[in-house]
């Protein structure tokens, strides 16, 4: 593709630079073709040329860069000398083959050094003007992407927000269908109506409407962390060994929602939960206004060859603390061979 265009850009460059001087050539002609010499004019085209693209690519900063006055009325005037040294030589060299026969560089220098200045700042004034129209057109082109993107990105929005109402309607319809299990199972047995109710709960919490922050209290997330221990004594059957204290949490302090009951899930489900010598550690603490959490287990051992399964959790993590926390989180996991622990902290 880079190819392509480069390929393309100098057909079209070629294509404008032999129009021009054969423009420039009939010129001549018509006034006088004796002054026509082949050998100075392809020089001096070459020169010419030279003054053009040095004033468009090196006199004139590139994208992306600044203009400096100064060191671009600098580059003008070690062009102008350049210009002025290369056309001398060559006149010289001319003059000294016979291909000219005069010249005013020894009859009137005066004249001929304000002839070559006048030639120069001519393809100068070219070169910048090719690099204004250059950098408009880069800028409307970027503009363009930048539009594109914006566009795709709403686009991609628009389908996330289908996705989650999507996401919405069928754990709703499995919502009713746990009413109606939970109102049947009343009869049957005390346990599984009440197993039946906590995955209620849990789910209610996690279909419910957020306020406009995004964000829950976090007394109802430490609630839903207790049910979802609670769904898996009843699950397993088992006693689960797992500690849990908290610290100055109030009723006023807020947190996204599911992003401890996620790092909790991840302990239970990959995590050695009937070990009485290790069990799951979960600290909850908030003092001056930031959350400290530190979630510690010990790996399952037909888990140990497995630990990506955390991954899926850790992504969703991450995503909503950088959406909604941005720089006002740290989190630290440390992941050892036997135990796995993780580290948050959030200023809320």
């Amino acid at each position: 593709m880079a190819t392509t265009i480069f390929r393309s850009a100098i057909a079209k460059h070629s294509i404008f630079w032999i129009l021009y001087w054969l423009y420039e050539i009939a010129i001549v002609l018509v006034l006088d073709a004796t002054k026509l010499l082949w050998q100075e004019t392809i020089l001096m085209a070459i020169l010419n040329t030279s003054v053009f693209y040095s004033s468009a690519y090196w006199v004139m900063p590139q994208r992306g860069k600044q203009i400096s006055y100064f060191k671009s009325v600098y580059k003008i005037l070690l062009v102008l000398c350049s210009y002025l040294a290369f056309k001398t030589a060559i006149t010289v060299s001319l003059l000294h083959i016979n291909i000219i026969e005069h010249t005013n560089l020894y009859q009137n220098s005066f004249a001929y050094v304000i002839s070559a200045i006048w030639r120069s700042s001519y393809f100068i004034f070219l070169g910048i003007a090719f690099w204004f129209s250059r950098m408009s057109i880069l800028s409307e082109q970027e503009l363009r992407k930048k539009e594109l993107e914006e566009q795709k990105l709403k686009m991609s929005i628009l389908d996330m927000k289908i996705a989650y109402f999507k996401s919405r309607i069928n754990p709703h319809v499995l919502f009713n269908a746990l009413n109606f299990l939970y109102s049947e199972s009343l009869d049957l047995s005390k346990e599984l109506s009440k197993g039946i109710l906590t995955l209620s709960e849990i789910l209610r919490y996690s279909l419910r409407d957020i306020e406009d922050d995004g964000k829950s209290l976090l007394v109802e997330e430490i609630a839903q962390i207790k049910n979802l221990i609670l769904l898996n004594q009843f699950r397993f059957g088992k006693e689960i060994h797992f500690i849990h204290h908290e610290k100055g949490v109030t009723k006023t302090h807020k947190i996204v929602p599911l992003i401890l009951i996620t790092l909790v899930e991840n302990a239970l489900k990959f995590g050695e939960m009937t070990d009485e010598h290790n069990p799951i550690k979960l600290n909850i603490e908030v003092n001056n206004g930031k959350l400290r959490v530190s979630l510690e287990n010990k790996k399952k051992t037909e888990t140990l060859l497995s630990v990506e399964g955390y991954g899926i959790g850790l992504k969703f993590i991450t995503y909503q603390l950088d959406r909604y926390y941005q720089k006002d989180y740290i989190l630290k996991i440390d992941d050892k061979e036997e135990f796995y622990t993780v580290t948050l902290e959030i200023n809320i």
